[in-house]
């Protein structure tokens, strides 16, 4: 009799012990399933867009191109897709997209900006810093020209133009000299600067470290007070220098 009872005790303990497993089962997927409707419903759709970086794009541009609207879901939407479809615009340098639940959404915009200009018959095409083209515009904008002569092109397209836009800003910066135009003729880089000064920089490969050694020998020349015909800085380690 007692073994009976000691049966009948294990078997209530084991219901018990299944029902409550049960019970825990049924609470976690209630509790689950209740948070996926909570994250999809309309608490989290897109309240407040900041958009912080821009001043050539407007804040209409950004959003098109982000592709967002109020219906977004600031919990699942996906940061790194707009942030590439941002960057996909060639104003767009970087772009950083972060989220603050429940509704709020920041884009920060690193812009590229106009450094030189290529002139066609009917327009004016503006390059970046990198080389990147920004697109067209009718009137002149004042920007130093970059001529590339027939016969310049490379296999890579327009790498000529990129190259003389990157020697551009790295010998600009906003001081004098200015520079006024570079020109690619059979391959080879020279820019004109304001004052008459001429830099050659041969072929259009190792840009940064030419115009770095352009930039020091300007600056010495300001420093002293001499006048410089012509840079030469084919080969960046051993520049040579014509005082004018």
């Amino acid at each position: 009799m007692a073994t009976s009872t000691l049966r009948l005790a294990e078997l209530v303990r084991a219901i018990r012990g299944r029902r409550l497993v049960a019970t825990m089962i049924v609470a976690s997927l209630t509790i689950a399933a209740g948070s996926l409707v909570v994250s999809r419903s309309s608490l989290l759709r897109l309240r407040h867009l900041e958009v912080v970086g821009i001043s050539s794009l407007t804040r209409a541009q950004v959003v098109r191109l982000a592709a967002l609207s109020s219906s977004t879901n600031v919990l699942w939407f996906d940061a790194g897709a707009v942030e590439r479809r941002l960057e996909s615009d060639p104003w767009v340098a970087t772009a950083t997209v972060s989220r603050r639940v429940p509704g709020t959404i920041r884009i920060s915009v690193v812009e590229r900006a106009p450094v030189a200009m290529i002139r066609t018959e009917v327009a004016f095409t503006l390059l970046a810093a990198d080389g990147v083209a920004l697109g067209t515009v009718a009137a002149d904008p004042m920007l130093p020209e970059i001529v590339v002569m027939t016969g310049s092109s490379l296999p890579e397209g327009n790498a000529p133009a990129q190259a003389a836009a990157r020697a551009i800003a790295g010998l600009d910066g906003g001081r004098r000299p200015a520079v006024v135009r570079a020109v690619v003729d059979a391959g080879a880089l020279s820019v004109e600067l304001d004052g008459g000064t001429r830099v050659e920089f041969g072929d259009t490969t190792g840009i940064e470290a030419k115009t770095a050694a352009a930039r020091q020998i300007l600056r010495w020349a300001t420093t002293q007070g001499a006048s410089v015909a012509s840079v030469n800085v084919t080969a960046p380690d051993s520049p040579a220098v014509t005082l004018g």
